[in-house]
């Protein structure tokens, strides 16, 4: 039973993970477009692109998937200043405002979740190592 539950959380999370990047990516492949003049903002989407698969990489190494959920939490929480920043100067309806803030700041509360699963991973690899190296 307690298998059963595990593999479920697992799941879950690899499923919560997947959203996520592929909701990042969408946001960056369909918001910026490519302008050969632009430079920087080719190095800024292609530093927005490798942020989700850090996430991802959580599995493979608790310290890159650190690095990728604290990227997302940065990503979200910019995103929903600059909504509330262009919806305000807009005069948009307070509830359009809230609606838009919030589906980014429900998603940087999932971003620390999963900074904080790949936290618990990494102290439970380092509970678990045979003995200290000297």
């Amino acid at each position: 039973m307690v298998n059963r539950i595990l593999k479920i959380e697992f799941f879950g999370k690899l499923l919560f993970r997947i959203g996520i990047a592929f909701y990042m990516w969408s946001i960056v492949l369909l918001s910026f477009q490519l302008d050969k003049d632009r430079l920087w903002m080719a190095i800024l989407m292609a530093v927005l692109v490798i942020i989700p698969g850090l996430s991802l990489l959580h599995y493979r190494n608790a310290k890159t998937g650190i690095i990728g959920g604290i990227g997302t939490l940065l990503f979200f929480l910019a995103s929903a200043i600059l909504l509330l920043v262009t919806d305000l100067s807009a005069n948009v309806p307070w509830n359009f405002i809230f609606l838009h803030v919030i589906k980014d700041v429900l998603l940087m509360l999932g971003a620390v979740i999963l900074v904080g699963e790949s936290l618990k991973e990494m102290v439970r690899e380092k509970i678990t190592a045979p003995f200290p190296k000297k």
